[in-house]
């Protein structure tokens, strides 16, 4: 393991990675703000807690209910229901400024305008927004709990080497973004997290956003140590694997038939389509090679089993072709170069290992 991590540390000196700034773990009163909308609508009874929830996602959704009939609400809820779910919403809020004036200032990404349904969609669920904030006066809210809040994090700032984990990630794959971003969201859950990235017109920016644990009646819960590591090279892994494998969606569409099989267990998750499941499997091939640089042994074995057993069947093979990326970076120097080499290894597996009824399904239904 030492041996590793001295490994680890000559590469980042040969790749040129940025000087790591200490990473801030944080409680947005933004993110608070678009919580608090969401427990008034139906999104809640998908994505709420397990009971109650803790007591400050308890005290946010009594606040909002005294507004339940706000435009906010009512646009918040028809967005829902038409599939404005999951990482959309979180995703949203990322490319917005601070209360009161919620300005856009990353323009957003064409997959949240794709998400809403239109630009316009979103400017109005802004207005709102900020209306709503102005109207009940939640910066004073936010600001009465932020003590409480500040004090619950501190669980998830002991032992996180969150400088560790964006420069395995930078030098991994071989780029670094402008800024990196850990939002925790209590009043979102059950466990997990988000991945979201914009851009500032110079580079990509990555957030994630962690969610509660979804059991707790008390104080919020989150992942820390080891778990919150292991989710954030996932979360903010999206950063760098989504516009990677998104720069060549010919070939994502291709591989369909590697989707079939697995199709009803990925809707479960609310990964609908080939692109999205490609993003999240090769992500968690990434989460079993970056286990053999930062954590014991041991955990990958756990890594590979966990994700399998969701459906993530060719976890194993993709990481194989990481391997192969990483022992040859000099012909691959980022990620993106590496791209097509293995979109034409997952061609050959599909070839050698789909069957005819999976392979006219996935053709049939591209």
């Amino acid at each position: 393991m030492l041996r590793r991590l001295i490994l680890l540390v000559i590469l980042f000196g040969l790749l040129g990675t940025h000087a790591a700034l200490a990473v801030s773990i944080r409680v947005s009163p933004e993110m608070e703000l678009l919580a608090g909308v969401l427990s008034q609508t139906t999104w809640i009874e998908n994505r709420g807690p397990s009971g109650p929830g803790n007591e400050y996602f308890q005290a946010l959704k009594n606040f909002f209910a005294e507004y339940k009939d706000h435009q906010a609400v009512a646009i918040a809820q028809n967005l829902s229901e038409k599939g404005f779910t999951y990482d959309a919403p979180p995703a949203f809020i990322c490319h917005l400024g601070p209360l009161p004036d919620l300005d856009v200032i990353y323009e957003y990404s064409d997959y949240v305008v794709s998400r809403a349904g239109g630009r316009e969609v979103l400017e109005e669920f802004r207005f709102a927004l900020a209306d709503l904030a102005r109207e009940a006066d939640f910066p004073s809210f936010f600001a009465a709990w932020q003590p409480y809040l500040e004090d619950s994090l501190k669980s998830c700032r002991q032992g996180f080497r969150g400088e560790l984990v964006e420069d395995w990630l930078s030098a991994f794959f071989g780029w670094t973004p402008a800024e990196f971003h850990l939002i925790m969201a209590p009043s979102m859950f059950p466990g997990g997290g988000y991945g979201a990235t914009v851009s500032d017109g110079a580079g990509d920016i990555a957030f994630q956003i962690i969610r509660e644990n979804g059991s707790s009646q008390g104080r919020p819960e989150f992942p820390s140590g080891m778990n919150l590591e292991h989710l954030a090279i996932h979360e903010w892994g999206h950063s760098f694997v989504n516009p990677s494998l998104a720069a060549y969606p010919n070939r994502a569409r291709s591989l369909r038939p590697l989707f079939v099989p697995v199709r009803e267990a990925m809707r479960a998750q609310a990964y609908l389509t080939v692109a999205t499941f490609l993003n999240e499997q090769v992500l968690r091939a990434v989460e079993l090679r970056a286990s053999q640089d930062l954590f014991q042994p041991e955990t990958g074995a756990r890594i590979l089993e966990s994700h399998e057993s969701r459906g993530f069947y060719l976890t194993n093979f993709v990481a194989e072709q990481l391997e192969y990326y990483q022992a040859n970076r000099t012909l691959y120097p980022t990620f993106r170069d590496f791209v097509p080499y293995l979109y034409d290894q997952l061609d050959l597996y599909a070839k050698d290992n789909t069957t005819w009824k999976e392979r006219f399904l996935g053709w049939f239904l591209r």
